[in-house]
């Protein structure tokens, strides 16, 4: 475990001096001054080493953790957890909830490696496996969303332990971490789907009662955000699934992929379609192996997310945010680390994930869109 560690911690060193670096000598995209003209809750940061990172949702994140769900329109689209701890770490960080988002991150972030690594350890049967599954997780293109201020790598830490806890049938556990995750990231309610899952393989071993506990305990903390929301602004469900569906719809699965090739073909945003659109047919293929190959439990949970995902129709971008999202069916790196065993394709994957990381870094700093 030491190894993988020390491996990331390197490569956070290195993205924030390539970051920090690129703008150096590149201009920023052209359109960056009418996005923050409508997003002015925030403190503009101005440390080099970190401004980089101020991009985007994490500008939200700030407005929301300065100003409350009252900072924009649309401030529902996140639970309350990470926008608070940004709000309770800034203490520490003299009120810039910047750095205390970054903090954050990087602490899950750490706690994923740490979690994936023995989780793969034990699924897979291999120090070796593991650690490859890790450097394809941590090299992976949108990976540096992990240590940016975005909630992604602390629903990825919750959603490892409530399968792992669930497989373990401590039921507990799962839900309680479920719960988190649903209080991270809107779609972590959809955990209940594998921890119905292990209940029923547990209810067909004469457990008749127990499994429930943790669907249970995940759709009871789940609650607690539209309730919260219902009595401190008086935020009525919809308007939180509305918040969740900004810019976008729920649509019949896979209508996203069609719409997109149908966009590539006009010449609509053809740069950003294409990328989104070959991240998302990646994992529709990595889903196959993974129902075949790891327990049944993490299969369930890829197949949900992924069906989620290809139910999102993104405006204008169909599968809008899918390089960043993907990243959540963190099953699939476990597959890659089986199948790229051979060191010409474990080379060829590698120095392709390296190369992206790099690339949507770069246009990450840039102001670019790309995820």
């Amino acid at each position: 475990m030491k190894r993988i560690v020390l491996v990331f911690l390197f490569l956070v060193a290195a993205l924030y001096l390539w970051m920090q670096g690129i703008q150096r000598f590149f201009p920023p995209a052209e359109h960056i001054e009418g996005f923050l003209s409508v997003n002015k809750n925030f403190k503009q940061e101005t440390n080099p080493w970190i401004e980089p990172w101020q991009r985007w949702d994490t500008l939200h994140y700030q407005a929301i953790a300065e100003n409350g769900y009252s900072a924009f329109d649309t401030a529902l689209f996140t639970p309350p957890i990470y926008p608070l701890l940004m709000t309770l770490f800034s203490r520490a960080f003299s009120g810039n909830t910047l750095a205390a988002g970054l903090f954050i991150s990087f602490a899950f972030a750490l706690g994923t490696v740490v979690t994936f690594y023995k989780l793969s350890r034990e699924i897979l049967g291999s120090e070796a496996l593991a650690f490859q599954a890790n450097l394809y997780l941590i090299f992976f293109p949108s990976a540096f969303f992990l240590i940016a201020a975005y909630a992604e790598s602390a629903f990825l830490v919750c959603a490892m332990l409530c399968l792992y806890y669930a497989q373990k049938e401590r039921w507990v556990l799962a839900g309680i971490f479920g719960g988190l995750a649903a209080l991270i990231r809107s779609p972590g309610i959809l955990l209940v789907i594998p921890l119905m899952y292990a209940a029923w393989v547990a209810w067909q071993k004469g457990k008749t009662w127990q499994g429930s506990l943790s669907v249970l305990i995940t759709g009871g903390l789940s609650l607690l955000f539209p309730l919260y929301a219902w009595f401190s602004i008086r935020a009525t469900p919809l308007d939180i699934v509305h918040a969740v569906g900004r810019g976008g719809y729920l649509t019949f699965p896979g209508l996203n992929i069609l719409e997109s090739v149908r966009r590539i073909f006009i010449g609509q945003l053809v740069a950003e379609n294409l990328l989104e659109l070959i991240f998302t047919l990646l994992f529709v293929l990595l889903i196959f192996p993974i129902w075949k190959k790891l327990p049944r439990i993490y299969a369930v949970y890829s197949v949900t997310m992924l069906i989620f995902l290809l139910s999102r129709m993104g405006h204008p971008q169909p599968l809008v945010s899918m390089a960043r999202y993907v990243l959540e069916i963190f099953p699939a790196f476990m597959v890659l680390a089986i199948y790229g065993k051979h060191p010409i394709l474990r080379r060829v994957i590698f120095y392709i994930f390296t190369t992206g990381l790099l690339f949507m870094s770069a246009q990450f700093a840039l102001w670019g869109w790309v995820g």
